[in-house]
């Protein structure tokens, strides 16, 4: 039940992802902030209630009575509206639990979920990263402390970024271990990550 609901999940059990390697285990699933969903539950909340508001709208403006509309398309046209409002919850939910961030014990991976059809997965070898970057601006995210990870690498992609994710800073300082472990000893420091 964690999985459902957290943004910041140290040592999941029983995880795995598209392209993992044998032996290979996952440490760290990070998501968007909680707090950044605010925005499109809002609009939801909206869509919600927008026949209730344009009923009050057309009332105010001398347009009382709905007699006028023919009760089946009174019907279909609410029955869309709901789907509507029901397919964005649903797609803006699916968006951010399938949009996640995975440190695992060879490598970093960023998976980003646009609505069904879209999906980009990037990933850097923990021996590749070379430098690691968090920042927070903004009052929100000082207040409820995300912010983005910048991870510079020597791979392909220059630069992968963890976006919005909650205490950046532990991200930063656990990815900064298991770095430092590879590159000394071929082998992440699990131990050191873990307290």
């Amino acid at each position: 039940m964690r999985l459902l609901y957290s943004a910041y999940i140290k040592n999941p059990k029983n995880v795995c992802f598209d392209g993992e390697d044998n032996g290979e285990e996952v440490l760290l699933i990070l998501r968007k902030h909680v707090i950044t969903n605010l925005s499109w539950i809002s609009i939801s909340v909206l869509l919600f209630n927008m026949p209730e508001i344009m009923f009050f709208v057309f009332k105010l403006n001398g347009f009382s009575s709905w007699e006028v509309i023919p009760v089946s398309f009174r019907l279909i046209l609410g029955m869309f509206w709901y789907a509507f409002s029901f397919g964005f919850v649903f797609v803006s939910f699916l968006t951010w639990y399938f949009s996640v961030n995975i440190v695992s014990t060879k490598r970093v991976v960023d998976i980003d979920f646009f609505g069904f059809i879209n999906r980009r997965f990037s990933e850097a070898l923990l021996t590749n990263i070379q430098d690691l970057t968090h920042e927070i601006s903004g009052v929100a995210e000082t207040i409820f402390n995300y912010g983005t990870l910048h991870i510079q690498t020597a791979g392909e992609k220059q630069e992968i970024e963890f976006e919005d994710i909650p205490r950046p800073s532990l991200a930063q300082d656990f990815i900064s271990d298991l770095t430092r472990g590879v590159k000394a000893d071929g082998v992440p420091d699990i131990k050191e990550t873990n307290k």
